[in-house]
């Protein structure tokens, strides 16, 4: 009997164990559960935040009026350097419209220099690039001369000789170019006012057949001719049709036309744009004066062009004291360049 009552006493001792033992069980379960729970709801509260977060750091800021109409100004000045360089109605803005006679570049000091300013202002802000100066010697025609601007391109300094086509008159012109890494030809076209006109000149009234023919002869002379300016041209030049010929001529020889600008009404730079080329024009005429002082002061006008707008191109003439002022003149402000080196910047 007392046997019995003591298994009976551990029974009921080892039940009770089994109910702490579980009710710990039951508590701590419950427990984590609240716990985890709890670790739960502060990972999406965070994420919640984090997300909000984001998307205010995203949203843009409300503009005010003042800023939108700024942004706009900007969008447009943007936009406008990007169509900069094929604006060209502007150009000649302020330039004097009747002083169109050729024999400008040669009796007239203030034959329309440097007034086109308004189209390439913007240019002087790439203050990471440096001025170029590219100087074109025209009217080449003699052995002479040819030797005289060797001298000056051996002396370090870069230009550009621009000869006239073989004819009668210039028989050997193309021999001498080919003494010359960069140059040009200086092509004849007529003037409204200039008494000693160039054999073969072409006329406003040349079909494109005599124009293209032209070219091609002028070409196979020349074979590795690259770049063309006028010689006088002030009525061929204002004439668009005799000009779109001769861009169209040029095109079909692989040939660039820089524009003499011996006219306010050329029409090169509606002709190029339509051909969808660069417009390159001469900026200043150095020596309409044969004085060696105004020539050297037409040299700090060509520099200050230069540095103002990052590139010019200056014409002279193989005269004596053109070539002597070049020759002496320090161009260490600027960098002196062929012809070739230039043309790209009027992207």
């Amino acid at each position: 009997m007392a046997k019995k009552k003591q298994k009976s006493k551990a029974n009921s001792s080892f039940a009770t164990t089994l109910k702490i033992i579980f009710l710990f069980l039951l508590l701590f379960g419950i427990g984590l559960l609240v716990y985890l729970n709890i670790y739960e709801s502060k990972e999406q509260i965070s994420e919640t935040k984090e997300i909000k977060t984001q998307k205010e750091i995203q949203k843009p800021k409300p503009q005010t009026i003042v800023n939108a109409i700024n942004n706009y100004k900007n969008e447009k000045s943007i936009d406008k350097d990007k169509n900069l360089n094929q604006n060209f109605s502007d150009i000649f803005a302020n330039m004097d419209l009747e002083k169109n006679d050729d024999n400008c570049k040669v009796t007239s000091v203030t034959c329309f220099d440097t007034k086109e300013t308004s189209a390439f202002g913007s240019l002087a802000s790439a203050t990471n690039i440096k001025a170029k100066l590219a100087i074109i010697i025209d009217d080449v025609a003699t052995k002479e001369q040819s030797e005289e601007i060797k001298k000056i391109i051996k002396n370090g300094k870069k230009i550009t000789p621009s000869f006239f086509p073989n004819t009668n008159n210039h028989p050997d012109t193309n021999k001498y170019s080919k003494e010359f890494k960069s140059f040009m030809i200086h092509l004849p076209l007529r003037a409204l006012k200039f008494n000693k006109e160039e054999p073969l000149t072409l006329t406003p009234s040349d079909s494109y057949q005599v124009i293209e023919n032209r070219i091609k002869n002028i070409k196979i002379a020349f074979p590795n001719l690259k770049y063309l300016n006028n010689h006088t041209g002030s009525l061929f030049s204002e004439d668009e049709n005799a000009m779109r010929n001769l861009f169209k001529a040029l095109k079909k020889y692989d040939l660039i036309f820089v524009d003499s600008r011996t006219s306010a009404n050329t029409k090169a730079p509606t002709i190029a744009k339509e051909f969808n080329q660069f417009y390159i024009h001469r900026n200043v005429f150095l020596d309409n004066s044969q004085d060696l002082n105004d020539i050297r002061k037409k040299l700090d006008e060509a520099v200050e062009f230069a540095l103002k707008h990052k590139r010019a191109i200056a014409i002279a003439h193989p005269h004596k004291n053109s070539l002597k002022a070049i020759s002496e003149y320090d161009f260490s402000k600027v960098e002196l360049v062929y012809i070739d080196d230039i043309y790209n910047d009027y992207k």
